[in-house]
C-alpha cells in the first residue's frame, strides 16, 4: 500500500487510541501498560482500557510520544496492523513466535502434536478446572528450575470471582490460583510486578488468547520503529523496555477462551440480581454449554449459556482465536470431564510438557479417545473466526 510505505500507518499511540480503544476493539490485555518506558500509560479495570494519567492534550495524545518520539505501546499492541482499521494477522505473529506460518493442515494453527491429560494428584484435579493440566506443568518448571515465577489471574481480597494479575513464585503457591475466572484480568500486569518489583528472570505467562497474542506481538516486534533523533539514552530505555517483559518469559500456557464477562453486569446483576447467589459464596464457575457455579456449601447451580452471554465483553467479538494459537502451550477442558486437552505448539512447549510427564505429575491419553471434543474444538475455533471477521468488516 503505498499509503503505508510513505508511513501514513506507522504504529503511534494516536493510532492505538483512535483506531483500537475508541473503537472498543481493545481487549485490555495491558501490554502497551506493561511496556510503557515512562509510566504515563495506566490500565483501567473498569473500562478494561489503557489511558494516559497525566494527558497534556486531548484522549489520543501522549506528551512522552508527541514530544520525545516513542511509540512502544503501539508496537505491543496486538490488534493495530500496519493498515488503517485493521489487526495484525495471525500468520503474521505466527511467525514471529515461531518461525513460520500455520500450513493449510493446521485448522487450529501452528501445532506439533495435541493430547488430553490430567494431574496425578487427585487433590490438584479436585480444585482445579479441570483435568489441572496447567497447575502441575507449572508446579514441574517450578521444581525443576525452569521457572521462578508465574504470571496469573487469582482472587482478590475482595471476593473469589474478581480476579487479579498474581505473580505466583513457588509451586506451593499454585493451588490458590488453580481455577480459571469468566470475567476478565489483564494477567500481564503480573510480568511487569514480577520483573520491576520482584527481580525474577524466569517467568511463566498463563493467559487467555488475547493476552498470549500481545505478549506474542511485542516477542516480535521490531525495534527499528526508534529512530536516531530521540537521542541514545531515549532509544535505549525504550527497547528495553518493550522486550525485557516477554524475553523473561520461558514457558506461555493459553487458555482456551470464547468470551469474558463484564464483572459489575455478570456478577451483581445476573449472578445476584437474577440467580439470587451471594457473590461471596461462589467458589467455582465453569462453561460446559451451560453455566455451572459451585457454591461454598456445596450446592451447584447451572443455568443457560445464552443468559450469561448478554453480560460478555463486547471486545470480545474481535477475537477470532478460540485455542490460544500463539502459546507455548494451548490447554482447555472441552467435554472432556476431568481431563484436558493440550495443544503442544513450540519446541519448548514439548520439552517441558514431556518433563513433567516423565516427572510424574501428568498421565496421558490420545487425543483420539475424545471425538466429541475434537468437534466442539473444530466448531467452536470456525464460529470465533466466523464472528470477528464480520466485526471488522465495517471497517474494511
Amino acid at each position: 500500500m503505498k499509503e503505508a510505505e510513505q508511513g501514513q500507518f506507522k504504529k503511534t499511540f494516536e493510532r492505538m487510541v483512535n483506531e483500537v480503544v475508541s473503537t472498543r476493539r481493545c481487549c485490555g490485555c495491558s501490554m502497551c501498560v506493561v511496556t510503557c518506558p515512562y509510566g504515563v500509560i495506566k490500565y483501567d479495570p473498569v473500562s478494561m482500557s489503557p489511558y494516559v494519567a497525566k494527558p497534556k492534550g486531548g484522549f489520543a495524545y501522549c506528551p512522552i510520544s508527541e514530544e520525545v518520539g516513542c511509540d512502544v505501546c503501539a508496537n505491543a499492541c496486538g490488534r493495530l496492523g500496519s493498515e488503517c482499521m485493521k489487526p495484525i494477522k495471525p500468520e503474521e505473529i505466527d511467525v514471529r513466535v515461531f518461525g513460520r506460518s500455520r500450513r493449510e493442515d493446521e485448522p487450529y494453527g501452528v501445532m506439533r502434536f495435541m493430547c488430553v491429560v490430567r494431574s496425578t494428584n487427585s487433590n490438584v484435579v479436585t480444585n482445579a478446572q479441570d483435568g489441572g493440566a496447567v497447575t502441575e506443568i507449572l508446579r514441574c518448571a517450578f521444581n525443576e528450575g525452569i521457572i521462578e515465577g508465574a504470571a496469573v489471574a487469582g482472587p482478590s481480597d475482595k471476593m473469589w470471582l474478581d480476579p487479579v494479575p498474581r505473580v505466583v513464585k513457588s509451586a506451593d503457591e499454585l493451588i490458590q490460583t488453580a481455577k480459571s475466572w469468566y470475567t476478565y484480568c489483564a494477567t500481564p500486569m503480573a510480568l511487569k510486578e514480577a520483573v520491576d518489583k520482584h527481580k525474577l528472570k524466569k517467568l511463566a505467562l498463563v493467559g487467555v488468547p488475547c493476552e498470549i497474542s500481545g505478549y506474542a506481538t511485542t516477542l516480535g516486534a521490531d525495534t527499528n520503529f526508534t529512530t536516531a533523533d530521540r537521542g541514545e539514552k531515549n532509544i535505549e530505555k525504550q527497547n528495553r523496555h518493550l522486550k525485557q517483559y516477554v524475553e523473561a518469559v520461558q514457558v506461555t500456557l493459553g487458555l482456551f477462551c470464547s468470551e469474558t464477562f463484564v464483572f459489575e453486569r455478570f456478577v451483581y446483576e445476573y449472578l445476584q440480581g437474577k440467580l439470587g447467589i451471594n457473590p461471596q459464596d461462589v467458589v467455582k464457575v465453569n462453561v460446559k454449554g451451560k453455566l455451572i457455579i459451585d457454591l461454598k456449601d456445596g450446592a451447584r447451580i447451572e443455568a443457560p449459556l445464552a443468559e450469561a452471554k448478554a453480560y460478555k465483553r463486547a471486545q470480545c467479538n474481535y477475537c477470532g482465536d478460540f485455542s490460544a494459537e500463539h502459546a507455548d502451550i494451548s490447554a482447555g477442558g472441552l467435554g472432556t470431564a476431568g481431563w484436558t486437552m493440550l495443544i503442544i505448539r513450540s519446541v519448548r512447549g514439548e520439552e517441558i510438557l514431556k518433563r513433567t510427564i516423565e516427572k510424574g505429575y501428568l498421565q496421558v491419553k490420545p487425543v483420539s479417545e475424545f471425538e466429541h471434543s475434537m468437534r466442539l474444538l473444530k466448531r467452536l475455533t470456525e464460529t470465533q473466526r466466523k464472528r470477528a471477521e464480520e466485526q471488522y468488516r465495517e471497517f474494511r
